[in-house]
């Protein structure tokens, strides 16, 4: 493999890599080629640009009053109403975001991924569900000659195929752009998550503003802040598991499909996830447009948010076998002799590199233990795809780059371990000497201490003295 590594030409290295799912070494260039030739960024900005003109057109057009048949004006809604509905849907926004952001933290996504997925979300979905669902709903209405009824079908037998569609395009958006990203089903649950997250904060801005508008047109409309308390409660509290755990299946599908060798799974997962959204999109649906409140809130709190919970107890239960997963594939580099025995104790627990982080101001650089422990991460993730099958040798190349960066990162200030440090005052230095002492060493594995005690020489790999574990 060493030799495979030296002496594959770089343009055969970088299709290997490409095919897999790895990025290309980025050795030798400047920032700014870094930066234009990075996809994210191209991605995000297209977000913006893609996002700000689908949401401006939809603004546009709920803000034009609507000519009725009669000669009666509907009017449109208005920035003060859509200010204080945006208000009124920002914590649960806010709720979800906290909660799928908590799940993801052992191989949390890019900033911009989970921007994206958002952003998707709350603008270009909205938008294209809207147009979509309204066309629809005009063709039904002059089919039937009764708009009730089309209303209502297109709720049930359309909304919920188009919203979950257009919602979990953004999943399949960023796969496309770097599957690698996908290392788990958290990681597709989260994205979906978001998605959803950002759709129903654009769509309770649009419901709540018309009960504002509705009300202040309207005489004999009565406590119109009263009804708008009920719905926000009703969308806000009640029912705000609905978008979210929708495109939550759409995500998991993907994440089954990243992450299998099976071409049939990673055909089939996502098809099923988007079906399943959608026909669970679809019951609820109609639960809300036919039955009463006191049956559906009884239906809610016995059957519904039961589920909710537990889904939410398998995700956290999904994230912490991350951990240990991260710690069996990094015990492999320790028994290789690539990294020294305590890292993967104490980089694969929440609490011990929470830790480290919160001593790195004292006793390193807090950039490079936050560097490293992502590194590390990768590597671990990058190990695990090996051993599945799902990379191939393409993974080699960047397999000995973590291997430096984290050597590198560990020589300028990165802390790997914070077991046994303590802060200290910075003009005593009794107290700095204390805090300095190390603590008690974590537990090694097994294999790796009957490795060290067979070979003691395995501190750096028999197969080339170049990939040493970091000083």
């Amino acid at each position: 493999m060493v030799a495979l590594a030296d002496t594959t030409p770089p343009a055969v290295q970088a299709y290997l890599r490409h095919r897999t799912g790895l990025s290309a070494t980025v050795t030798g260039k400047t920032w700014h080629q870094r930066l234009l030739g990075y996809r994210w960024t191209w991605a995000g900005l297209g977000l913006i640009i893609f996002g700000a003109v689908s949401i401006t057109v939809l603004i546009r057009d709920i803000m034009t009053p609507i000519m009725m048949q009669d000669g009666s004006k509907v009017p449109g809604l208005n920035s003060d109403a859509l200010w204080l509905s945006a208000g009124r849907a920002l914590p649960t926004m806010a709720f979800w975001i906290v909660c799928f952001l908590l799940v993801d933290r052992y191989k949390p996504q890019r900033l911009l991924v989970w921007a994206l997925a958002l952003g998707w979300g709350a603008t270009v979905a909205v938008t294209g569900s809207y147009y979509v669902n309204t066309w629809i709903g005009d063709q039904m209405a002059v089919i039937d000659q009764q708009s009730g009824v089309a209303a209502i079908r297109v709720a049930v037998f359309v909304a919920p195929f188009v919203e979950e569609a257009m919602k979990a395009s953004v999943i399949f958006l960023i796969v496309a752009l770097d599957r690698h990203r996908f290392t788990s089903r958290v990681s597709g649950a989260v994205v979906g998550g978001l998605a959803g997250a950002g759709f129903a904060f654009s769509e309770n801005i649009i419901y709540y503003a018309r009960v504002v508008v509705y009300g202040s047109y309207t005489s004999g409309a009565g406590d119109v802040m009263a009804y708008l308390d009920n719905m926000v409660l009703w969308r806000g509290f009640y029912t705000c598991f609905g978008h979210p755990m929708f495109t939550l299946c759409t995500g998991l599908g993907i994440g089954f499909a990243a992450t299998s060798r099976s071409k049939i799974v990673r055909v089939v997962a996502p098809a099923t996830g988007y079906l399943m959204g959608a026909f669970l999109h679809m019951f609820f649906n109609w639960w809300v447009s036919v039955l009463p409140e006191p049956a559906l809130l009884q239906i809610l709190f016995i059957g519904v948010w039961p589920i909710v919970i537990l889904v939410g107890i398998r995700l956290a239960s999904s994230a912490m076998r991350q951990g240990r997963m991260i710690g069996n594939r990094l015990m492999d580099y320790v028994t290789m002799g690539w990294l020294p025995a305590n890292y993967p104790y104490a980089l694969s627990r929440l609490r011990s590199r929470a830790w480290t982080i919160l001593m790195s101001p004292w006793h390193g650089n807090v950039i490079k233990t936050w560097l490293l422990q992502v590194r590390a991460t990768e590597l671990a993730t990058l190990r695990d795809a090996i051993t599945r099958g799902t990379v191939d040798c393409g993974g080699l190349w960047r397999e000995y780059e973590l291997i430096d960066q984290i050597a590198e990162l560990s020589r300028d200030g990165g802390l790997a371990d914070g077991q046994g440090l303590r802060p200290y005052w910075p003009w005593n230095v009794g107290s700095r000497r204390r805090a300095a002492q190390p603590g008690p060493m974590p537990p090694v594995h097994p294999i790796a201490r009957q490795n060290a005690q067979q070979a003691p020489l395995l501190k750096y790999s028999v197969v080339d003295s170049r990939w040493g574990p970091p000083a």
